[in-house]
């Protein structure tokens, strides 16, 4: 199932998607006097919410005193709301698992506080309790008509039960709340998550009429997205579109439209050098596109070259090109060509592939060996004795909203595989929230085998971030890192792993 978790992380807007992310730590800044102080300032208005942030912050949302404190509270003012609300959201942002008796206490006294039951569909999914966080944002909706916010979330939340629903409420989001950029961030995942090119293209239209992409910054995000996509299948119409944005006032200086117009222009004038048999000068048109780090541009320039080499007399520059990115980012695409330029140099696939896999052995290295506790059992779960497995290693915690939006992801493609060819093991950094885990583990209906993080035993095997994946061969050593999964490449991460097994 893909969940809709993964569009809380802000960097979603643009290609490529999440960035990764890490729990949030903070600690006590204040003295005791301080806190003292600040606990007053509770105790005169229990309705002053700034009073309820300050002194929780200062006294640690995780301090025991703190938890006794508000549990007296409570108990002293069984009628308050903003007492346990206050509590609930201290612990629900810092994601600790003991928001959720709070949280339900808020909507029992308040059965129309919307914003509680929005944080209990959050918290839910920490849980792996997905169609209870459903049923959560359902309530949201019911207590708040008018927010955008929850309706966002609940259309969003029929996409793996009900994708007819899903694509009319999506698809409705800028009828029934003009003027939120809710409507326009409905658009930009309607027409991000769908594989079909028919939708895709229907609703980047629809997106770029509804909202100024020069004041929308989910519609620029969409922009982007479509002139990727454009990239591919219709170059001059992505460089009309690159040249759409950059006439909006708003966006007539923004490097990054400037560098889609020119990477264009450089594609197609490359093309029509190439059309008139100009091959090195179409090479060396090519070779001024500037680099991008996310988007399409590397791959279209890749096949541009490799075919404009052949067409010159030289495969084998084609073909030691392909191997090259073929080696870190695999597909049926790519390969296809190493086959067509490889079959000049009288290579058949054995003999692709060992091209593959000696550039993969020049950067793959052994992977420091783990031995760290299960959450399921009492034993423990070590590198050394998964030897003559694949194995997926992801760092996660529950409350990261990209690692739950790349778990369907994951699933969908390691269920191909017997756990006799496949370890799937999940290391949770983040160990404050450790009672979620199991939980999250049975309800979700997962595979990995959830393992408790020892950082200062890491080794090559860094956490940059949550998610952080690393693909490791039956050997040991790590082939594969760094890289993400998501609806549109589960083939590349199907062929990493049977790669790695007919290794």
């Amino acid at each position: 199932m893909k969940k809709l978790t993964i569009m809380l992380a802000a960097a979603c807007i643009f290609i490529s998607s999440v960035r990764a992310q890490g729990p949030r730590i903070e600690k006590p800044k204040a003295t005791p006097a301080e806190i003292a102080e600040l606990k007053k300032e509770v105790e005169k208005d229990f309705k002053n919410t700034q009073a309820h942030k300050d002194y929780i912050f200062a006294a640690g949302v995780e301090s025991k005193e703190l938890q006794d404190q508000y549990d007296a509270w409570i108990e002293a003012n069984p009628k308050s709301i903003e007492i346990p609300f206050a509590y609930a959201e201290g612990l629900y942002n810092k994601e600790l698992p003991t928001a959720k008796s709070y949280l339900e206490r808020v909507v029992k006294l308040d059965p129309k506080n919307g914003k509680a039951y929005q944080m209990l569909w959050i918290d839910a999914e920490r849980w792996g309790d997905f169609a209870g966080g459903r049923a959560y944002l359902k309530k949201a909706t019911e207590a708040d008509p008018k927010s955008a916010d929850h309706a966002f979330y609940y259309a969003s939340s029929f996409e793996d039960v009900d994708s007819a629903k899903h694509h009319d409420l999506m698809l409705s989001m800028p009828n029934r709340y003009p003027g939120t950029e809710r409507g326009a961030q409905a658009l930009y995942w309607l027409a991000q998550r769908s594989l079909n090119p028919t939708i895709k293209l229907k609703v980047w239209e629809l997106a770029r009429k509804k909202y100024d992409p020069g004041k929308s910054s989910w519609t620029s995000g969409a922009m982007t997205t479509y002139y990727n996509y454009l990239l591919t299948t219709n170059v001059a119409k992505a460089r009309k579109l690159a040249a759409d944005m950059l006439a909006n006032d708003s966006l007539k200086n923004n490097n990054s439209w400037k560098q889609n117009k020119q990477i264009a222009d450089i594609i197609l004038a490359g093309r029509a050098l190439e059309k008139a048999g100009k091959y090195e000068k179409a090479l060396q048109k090519f070779n001024t596109a500037p680099r991008q780090r996310y988007g399409n541009a590397k791959t279209v320039l890749l096949k541009d070259r490799a075919r404009i080499a052949n067409a010159s007399g030289n495969p084998k520059a084609a073909y030691d090109s392909l191997v090259l990115n073929y080696a870190t980012d695999p597909t049926d695409e790519i390969y296809a060509l190493m086959k067509t330029y490889g079959s000049k140099l009288k290579k058949d696939n054995k003999a692709i592939q060992a091209d593959v896999w000696q550039q993969r052995k020049s950067t793959s290295q052994p992977a420091t060996p783990f031995s760290l506790a299960n959450y399921t059992d009492s034993g423990r779960t070590s590198l050394p004795d998964l030897k003559g497995k694949v194995v997926l290693v992801t760092y996660w915690f529950p409350g990261c909203g990209p690692c739950r939006g790349e778990f369907p992801h994951f699933e969908a493609v390691v269920r191909k595989f017997s756990k006799d060819q496949l370890a799937y093991v999940g290391i949770n950094i983040a160990h404050e929230q450790d009672p979620y885990v199991v939980p999250f583990m049975t309800q979700s209906g997962y595979s990995f085998n959830p393992v408790r993080d020892e950082p200062e035993k890491r080794g090559n095997l860094k956490a940059i971030g949550a998610p952080t994946n690393y693909l490791i061969d039956k050997e040991g050593n790590i082939v594969f890192s760094n890289f993400r999964t998501d609806e549109h490449n589960h083939r590349t991460l199907e062929l990493m792993i049977s790669e790695l097994l007919d290794k």
